[in-house]
Parts: C-alpha cells; structure tokens; sequence
C-alpha cells in the first residue's frame, strides 16, 4: 500500500469527483506561514501545526506554492529539484505528515506543477548546457543561434527583461524564456520531456497530493510565426497529462494559470478532458474597477463574454494571490484609471499590474472588503483565498519585486507577529511593522477573541457559502435594476435559489428588482435567517446601507423562518332583520353553528384541536355583557366536539355596521353581517379597545349581568379599587397557541379571556389572588378582577385582568440569544475557550435570581395553613405510590410507542433502542425512589414553571401564567405536588433551550455540530447546576426541600423523568421536530 492510500483510508476527505466545485481554497507559502525551528522561514512542522486555525475558518483545500529546492531567485517558482522538499522547509517525512493531518482535518492539498520553465541550475539544464548542440540532452531546451527567432512573442515580464532570449557562454546558444533570463523554458515538442513532467506529477500523487497548479501553462509549446500562447501542441500536452493523471489518481485536477481572455481560456478545459479549472483573471481587476467606479457594468459585461464551459469544470475566483494584481486583460485606458485609482505611488506598480494586498487596496475600509468577499464568495466558480487576507493583512511596497505580499503571517502581538522566535534580522522578509497594518495591531490571535473581527466575520461568510451547493455549482442570471450602482444577481441549483444583492457605492443606494419570477418566495437573508416580505407582483424594493450586501435564499412561504401568512377567509353572511336583538340570531342558530364557528376554530390557534378534521358545534346560550348600549357585546357559550371529546368555550361577539370592507379582512372576523341594504361583521372583541374598556369599567363598578338564569358577575379585586382608573389605550394582543388570549393595555393592564370554561376555581385567578391579596408577594402580577360565568352554583371563570409587569424579556428569549452568542464565540475563536466576560456572568446571574425567587414563590404558596386550599400536606406512601405507578403506565405505554416508531437515522434508531431498554429497568428503579418522594410536602405549585414563564425586570425576575397544564381538568391543575416538580420543569426546559440552539448552530455550521454539542452540554449542565443549587440554598423552610441530599437528587430526578416521558408523549402525538433531541436527554437522563 502506497502512502496515497493509507491516507485516503484514514482521511476526513468526502469522496467527491467534482469536491473543487464546492471547495474553499487558501493559498499560502510555505515559507510565509509559521517557523517551528526558529530559523526565519515557514516550514511544514510549523505549518501542520496551524491547520486547526485553516480548519477554523474553513477551508477545504490548500494551494501551496513551490515548496522545492531552488535558488530563490523567483520565490522558488524557479525550481532547481521536482522530486525533493527544499531543507529550507522540512523533509520528506514532514510533508507526509503534514498531507496526513491535513487529509484528517478534511482538507486537500493543491501544489504547482512549474513545468513550463525550470532555475538554470536545475540539473536538466546544467547536463543540457554542457551537451553538443543536436544531442538529446540539449533538447530538453529551447535554443537557437539568433535572438530574432519568435520575434512576435511578447515579453511578460517587460520592467526587468529586454529579450526572450538569453546568450549562454557554456552552451554557445542562446536559450528560450518567457519569464526571468534564469528561467529556461522546457521543450515540450521532446517527448522525454513530456514523460519526465509525468514521473513528476505521478510522484506528488503517491505523497498525498490532490491536485496541480499548472503555472503558466498557455506557454509550453513554440511555433513561428506566432505569439507562442496557447497553440495547439500545448493543448496536446495538457490532454496527455489529463490522461494520466485520471488513470493515476482517482479525483485528482489539473488547475490552469492562464492569464488570458474568457474565450481563449475555454480551450484549457477542452471538452471536459483537459484542466478542471482556470483562473478567471479578466473579471478580477474588473471588480475593483465596478468599486472606483461605484458601477456594476464592467462585472455584467465581461461575465458576459464568458462562455459556457464543460459541465465538470469550474472557474477559480480570487480576489488577489501571490503575484502583482495583473491589469493584462483590461485596456490602456482602463490599466490608467486602475493605476491613478489604486496605485497612486509608482512603487506600487510592477510588470504592468499593482503589488498590493487587498486590505491597503481597499484603504482598509471594512465595509469595502466585507463587500470584495462577498462577490468572491457569491460569484459561480472556487473562492481563493490568499493568506492573511482573512485578517486584512497589509504590505511593503518597499520590498523587491513582488515580495510586499509576501511576508509572514501575522499571527499574535508577540516578536515577529508570532511567526518566528528568530532573531528579527534572520527572516526570511521583514514582518510588517506600520501603525496601520503592523502585526501589533492586525494579528489572528486578538481577531480570534473579537466576534466582530474581519476573521470572524469572514468565518461566517464561509459557513453561510458552504451551507448550499449554489455557489459552487449553480447558475447565475443578472437582473439589472435601473440603478448601476447596484449589482444583483440569482444563482440557482436544483431549486436552491440565491439571490445576492450588493451596492458598489460609497452612499446609501435604493433600487427595484424585477423578481417575478419567484413571486410568492420569502426572501431570507443567510447570514442572519431574517425573513424579509414575501416577493410580490410589483417590483421588490431595497434599500442598502453603502458598501453593503444582501444574500439571501428565496423559500417557499411554508418553509421560511417567521412569517406567517395573511388568511382572508370566504365568510358567511349572516341576515339580521331591523330591530334585532340577539335572540334573532339565535334563530339563524343552524347556519351559525355549521358555517361560522367550525371554520373560525379552524384557523384560530387558541383552538388545540383544529386541525381536527370534523368540527362540531352548538350553541347553548348567550349573555349580553353589559346593560345598556345598542351596539353590546355578547358573551356566547357553546360546545365544540372533536371525535368523542367535547368542550365548552367562550367567545365575545359584536356586529360592526362600519367599515365593512376594511373589517372583514380582520382575522378576528367569523362572518359578514347584513341589515336591510347595511353591511357590516361579526367578529370576536376579545383583543377590541372598546371592549376592553368596557370589561375593566364594569369589573371597577362590580357589575352583575343577567339573562335568564345564568348572571356576567364583574369582581373587583381591593388593589384595583384602591388605584385610580387608567385609560385603555395602545392595546396589542398577545399571540400564543395556548387557549387563553390575551391583550396588553399600554403598560397598566393585561386581560386574560379564557376561552375553554369549566366549572370551578381557576388557579390562575385562585392563586393570583392568594400570592397578590394574602401572601403579597411581589414577583408575579397583581390580580386586579376577573369576570365569571355564574349558574346556580356554578362558577367558571371567563376572564381576568393583572397589572402589567414591564420587562426586559422573558428567560427563554433571554437564553435563545445568548446561546446563539456562545455558539458563534465557539466557533470561531480558534481554541475554542475564552474567559467569561461581563454577558456571560450577568446570564449565570440571572439564572440564580431565578432559583431564589422559585424558592420565594413557594414558600409563599406554603406560608398560610389556615387557608385549605394552600395547606401544606405531609407526603405520605400512598402519594409516593400513586406517582410511581402513574409514570410506570406512562413509561409503559411510551415503550410500546417508541418500539414501534421508526427513527428517521441509525443514530436516532439507536437511542430509540436505548431507552426502550431503560424503560423496561424502570420499575425497579422506581421502586427505590418511592421513600425520597414522602420527604417534601405536598403544596400548590405553578405546574408549568419553564423559562417562559419568567421575565426579566430589571435586577430581578418576576413569574408568571399560573393557570397550569392546560391540558388538565380544573380540579387537576390544582392539585398540590412537592415543589421539586417545578424545579424539574425548569431544569428541562434548560435542556430544550440547550437542545434549540443546536438545531439553529447546526443549519449554519453542520460540519461542526460535534463540537458545539460539548459546548452545549457544558453550559446546559453548569446552567442547571447553577439554578438548582441557588433554588437549595434559599429554600429554608423545614419539609419543603428534604434535608438529604441524595433523597432530593433522587426525587428531583424523579420529576424530571415525569417531565421528559410527558414531553416524548407529546412529540409522539404530533410534531416530532424535537423528538431527536428529547431521545438524546432520554439516553442521558433514564437510569441504567
């Protein structure tokens, strides 16, 4: 076995034909990288050890530069040994262990094949020199008796040569050279040349390397008469190539260096049977041309000119490389305009081109190079990056040639940027020192600690690239808005569409986009998953910010993050003859109860069931909700049944005779309501200003309704008559899938209407009362009254009002966001550590208040045993038992279910095996758990306490929505529980935002899931430790928290297998979305 393929069985590397499609490349030398032994030169050592950093950042692929023995004349592109690793860089051996680890990190290795020249002291040439003329050593070179042969070859190379031709003394010839006089060109017309390049390239292939830069490639072959580029012996050769290298190395390429127009560099990919790719070196300097000149033209244009090319090729894209940034293929004209533009300082200038990095190029605008990349990245064909470029990197236009973009990488404030421990003299360039762009100032290590650096910025802009197939491999269709300072662009592949919107100008820039072809698609911006407005039938307006961009993915509506869509429902019209009253429509009960209410349950979330496929209803009475006005409200109860379970609701109604038209596209509308020739809507008030002044008037006033022989009865709370009465004004309502509503009235009020009544005491109002009138306790809501349905001597609540509690938020938000920030701290600071900072520990902070004031919360729920319905209870055996058989069944029940689910991955399919075996193990453990549950009282507790429930008010946390599962009965809602319940609740909602933030970490990053999963878990389980211990430590009433440790583990793990089995149950009945992460805490939770 070669050393090739002991790589490929241990590599991290996709096997994938077309891999440089989708490929980041990063170009680098060798030498510029990192110096491991302290000698002022890179080496493969120093470089293997940074491939973390490259794996990062995300790169796939690296382009090395010539890494041979050579005299260093020319960067080693003058190559003197293709076979050997210069000792400069290492040996042998550290190559291979370089291409190893790179291979495992998932990255291929890219290196120049420099065939069209080779150093004069290459031995080829030396053994070539020293043989008579007409012998075959000597033809392994150009050579001639005159300088005036080919006298149509241009010179490359013009500030330093005069001539192709160089006289050699030893030889009595002279000798070819495109490039440097110490550059001989090959003869590649000599077949023992061709076979020797073979050997080469086969030999860099058995060392693990997976692909070649041809370097200047259009000049391998010679012909006269002609310019001597890309004649078609050169195209000969590169096929012979080709065909070897597919018979030698399975997805290995050929990448051509041919500065040339689009339409001769096509013939470089041949029909798919010569190079794989080729750079594309006229749309290069025509970007920067589109920014000096803030217009997209010379971009359109010359990706117009373009040609179509093979299906597996592919164009490399760089914004600037090794070498000068060439102006060959731009006119006099515009070479001028670049010049005066980007290289004011002569010394900026060489061979035609500019030798400066991106960053100085840009006047280290951020904004300017942010947007550079994002056309780097967006354009169709591979994104090069060249080293440091990523940090913005600057130069030294004071070096020779093109060495002031070559120096070495600036990787911490320390001596020589952290490249080197070598004495400053002994490098091998001069580091950059300026206060701009000196390495005290640009450098990885203090980008790596800032998560708005340009490298981490940059490292997201590269997970968002590599996170769809469009880039690399898609189609690109300009759209060409009116204004040209915008550039706007679609690539599509296999119905992933992109659309990529830029302003190339220095002001702020507003345009219309003709997108109707995608009409009815959310645009969703990619690196913040933003949902902007869905595309419609006019043009799509954009404003940008100058120098800024757009990417975003064109979803269908159902599949975009956040939006919702409009419903204007077909309503039914109701007739209401003159001088009605609610008792006339009663007699239009049948169409009411058929046509109106089932299909307004249906598309109302606070209705659980409505996605049932049959809906029934009837009416069984109404009762107006006030005593006076012409245009009252009314209170209708009614009975919805779903299959065999049926429930009564409530639901306040009104006809609006005004504004018709405007009112019956309110979602709260259930029909349209006609009176003789006026026209109006029936809708429902619940979230109305007027009815919501209405209710709190007749709550002060403690108003009592009647209709027949049921009564409306307003109760006051004292503090809501103690206060003075507040305007109902700026209502909003509060959308959630619970099945009450509410709506917040300014910042005073919130009225709560609950829709499903049943008879009994509320424990929303029950418990609001007790904490608010009785135990004062300041960290919920005030109940201020409540409305209740009274029948005989049935009580069912309908609604209730609490003061408004101004916050920051609540906890669950809270947390979304700052793990959404440790997510992206993790990923791209390079060790994957960082100290806690000033958020981290006001998070961590926040979480303890929370513990402390769930311990408040239940002593007060426990502070009054006079009080029947708070007494706390002693937990006796029976209670125990009953817990433990009731989470047996449900455990039961749930194995059952789980054996016959089917995973949708081997993983999920094995956890599921899993935790049916630890379920079938329960009822032992069960068993033992059962003396730990009789050590806390029994007391009223919250019953669906999460992160949700707590809001943020300033320093301090305030809880809230104490109505209980509404799932539940009344009387089940009320029932009292030791208090480690709630705590078990809070702990597995920590693990559900732990479980989230994943889900959002992975559609951005996937390759790195493994990593952030750790992360997570660390913080899930210092987060829940944190909460756990801070709730322990304020509880300090005897029996409520037992005083032995283990028993309380032992019991707070009971509730949180009760909690986790509830959960599964429920992903099981519905939506399984979290369902992967719930059998994940299953595995770690269930006991053995």
């Amino acid at each position: 076995m070669n050393l090739l393929s002991s790589i490929e069985m241990e590599s991290g590397v996709a096997n994938d034909d077309l891999w440089y499609k989708d490929a980041i490349v990063y170009q680098l030398h060798v030498k510029t990288f990192a110096d491991s032994n302290n000698d002022g030169i890179g080496d493969f050592t120093g470089l293997t050890e940074k491939l973390g950093y490259l794996q990062d950042l995300g790169v796939t692929a690296l382009w090395l530069m010539p890494f041979y023995p050579s005299p260093g004349r020319d960067d080693g592109y003058d190559i003197a040994d293709y076979g050997t690793i210069s000792p400069d860089f290492g040996t042998m051996k550290d190559f291979k262990r370089f291409i190893g680890e790179a291979k495992r990190r998932g990255m291929r290795v890219i290196t120049e094949l420099v065939i069209n020249h080779t150093s004069d002291q290459h031995a080829w040439f030396k053994r070539a020199r020293r043989s008579p003329a007409g012998s075959s050593a000597r033809d392994w070179y150009v050579w001639s008796d005159t300088d005036q042969k080919y006298a149509n070859t241009r010179i490359i190379f013009s500030d330093t040569e005069k001539s192709n031709w160089t006289w050699d003394p030893e030889a009595h010839a002279y000798y070819w050279h495109r490039f440097f006089s110490h550059q001989p060109d090959l003869n590649f017309e000599n077949p023992r040349v061709v076979r020797s390049v073979i050997q080469v390239m086969k030999r860099w292939v058995d060392a693990g390397v997976d692909g070649f830069r041809l370097d200047a490639i259009p000049y391998l072959c010679e012909a006269e008469g002609t310019s001597n580029e890309n004649l078609p012996g050169t195209h000969e050769v590169i096929r012979m190539l080709r065909r070897e290298l597919d018979a030698y190395g399975r997805d290995k390429i050929l990448l051509a260096e041919a500065n040339q127009w689009p339409e001769d560099v096509q013939y470089y990919f041949g029909q798919g049977d010569e190079c794989h790719m080729a750079f594309h070196f006229p749309l290069m300097p025509r970007i920067y041309m589109a920014i000096a000149q803030e217009d997209r033209f010379p971009v359109t244009d010359i990706l117009r000119q373009t040609p179509d090319i093979p299906e597996n090729c592919q164009w490399a894209m760089f914004l600037r490389n090794h070498d000068e940034l060439t102006l060959e293929m731009v006119s006099d004209i515009e070479r001028d305009y670049l010049w005066s533009t980007y290289a004011a300082d002569p010394r900026a200038r060489i061979n035609g081109g500019i030798r400066r990095r991106l960053a100085p190029l840009m006047d280290n605008d951020r904004r300017k190079i942010e947007l550079m990349n994002s056309l780097l990245l967006s354009f169709p064909g591979t994104p090069i990056i060249y080293y440091g470029d990523e940090i913005g990197m600057g130069d030294n236009i004071y070096l020779g040639d093109r060495n002031g973009v070559r120096t070495p990488m600036q990787w911490s404030p320390d001596r020589n940027g952290g490249f080197s421990r070598a004495d400053p003299a002994r490098l091998f360039a001069p580091t950059i020192m300026d206060p701009v762009y000196g390495y005290e100032s640009v450098n990885v290590e203090a980008q790596s600690r800032s998560l708005s650096s340009l490298l981490n910025w940059t490292k997201r802009l590269i997970a968002v690239r590599k996170s769809t197939l469009a880039f690399g491999r898609g189609s690109i269709m300009f759209i060409r808005p009116e204004n040209r300072s915008v550039l706007a662009y679609v690539r599509e592949y296999h119905g992933d569409t992109i659309l990529c919107v830029a302003n190339l100008s220095r002001s702020a820039q507003a345009t219309e986009l003709d997108l109707s072809p995608w009409k009815d698609r959310v645009p969703v911006e990619m690196l913040g998953q933003t949902s902007f407005p869905p595309i419609g039938d006019r043009p799509y307006m954009i404003t940008l910010a100058p120098y800024s961009f757009y990417w975003f993915k064109l979803t269908e509506k159902e599949l975009s993050p956040h939006v919702t869509t409009a419903i204007v429902p077909e309503l039914e019209t109701l007739v209401v003859p003159l001088g009605a009253t609610w008792v006339s429509l009663e007699r239009t009960r049948s169409v009411f109860e058929r046509d109106v209410l089932p299909p307004y349950l249906a598309r109302s979330r606070w209705f659980h069931e409505r996605n049932a496929p049959m809906i029934s209803t009837k009416v069984t009475s109404a009762v107006p909700f006030c005593n006076e006005g012409d245009w009252r409200p009314w209170i209708v109860m009614y009975m919805a049944t779903r299959g065999s379970k049926t429930t009564r609701h409530a639901l306040p109604i009104r006809i609006n005779w005004e504004q018709f038209d405007k009112e019956r596209r309110n979602p709260a509308a259930l029909a349209t309501a006609r009176q003789g020739s006026r026209q109006g809507t029936l809708f429902d008030v619940a979230g109305e200003q007027a009815f919501l002044t209405m209710l709190i008037d007749n709550i002060r006033a403690s108003t009592v309704v009647e209709e027949r022989e049921q009564q409306l009865e307003f109760r006051p709370a004292d503090a809501f008559l103690n206060e003075e009465a507040k305007p109902v004004e700026n209502v909003r309502s509060i959308e959630s899938d619970s099945t009450d509503t509410a709506a917040v009235i300014g910042e005073d009020y919130v009225v709560k209407f609950y829709r499903q009544i049943d008879a009994g005491p509320h424990p929303d109002i029950e418990v609001g009362h007790f904490l608010t009138d009785v135990a004062s306790f300041a960290q919920a809501p005030r109940l201020l009254g409540s409305v209740e349905l009274v029948e005989g001597d049935r009580r069912s609540a309908v609604a209730s009002v609490q003061s408004f509690v101004g916050n920051q938020g609540d906890i669950w938000t809270v947390t979304a966001g700052f793990l959404d920030r440790l997510v992206e701290q993790q990923r791209f600071v390079s060790d994957g550590h960082v100290d806690e900072v000033d958020w981290q520990a006001s998070y961590h902070h926040t979480l303890s208040q929370a513990g402390r004031r769930i311990a408040d919360l239940h002593l007060a729920l426990a502070s009054r045993d006079d009080i029947a319905a708070f007494r706390p209870e002693t937990g006796t055996e029976a209670d125990s038992r009953a817990w433990t058989d009731a989470l047996s069944v449900q455990a039961r029940a749930l194995h059952d279910k789980l054996r016959r689910y089917e995973g949708t991955s081997p993983n999920e399919q094995k956890l599921i095996a899993t935790i049916v075996a630890r379920f079938a193990a329960l009822d032992g453990w069960l068993t033992r758990v059962r003396p730990a549950l009789t050590l806390a009282k029994r007391i009223r507790h919250h019953g669906t306490l999460e992160l949700g429930r707590m809001l943020i008010v300033k320093d301090d946390i305030a809880i809230t929505s104490f109505g209980g599962d509404l799932r539940l009965p009344l009387e089940a809602r009320r029932r009292k529980l030791p208090a480690a319940r709630d705590v078990a609740s809070v702990i597995r909602s920590i693990d559900a935002a732990a479980a989230a933030a994943l889900v959002r970490a992975e559609k951005i990053a996937p390759d790195e899931g493994g990593k952030l999963a750790s992360a997570l878990d660390a913080w899930r389980e210092r987060t829940a430790s944190t909460f756990t211990v801070s709730y322990r430590d304020a509880m300090s009433a005897d029996g409520l928290w037992p005083a032995d440790t283990g028993a309380a583990e032992r019991m707070l793990k009971f509730f949180v297998i009760e909690k986790l089995v509830d959960d599964i149950g429920q992903s099981l009945a519905g939506d399984t979305t979290r369902l992967p992460a719930q059998l994940a805490d299953a595995a770690r939770i269930l006991p053995e």
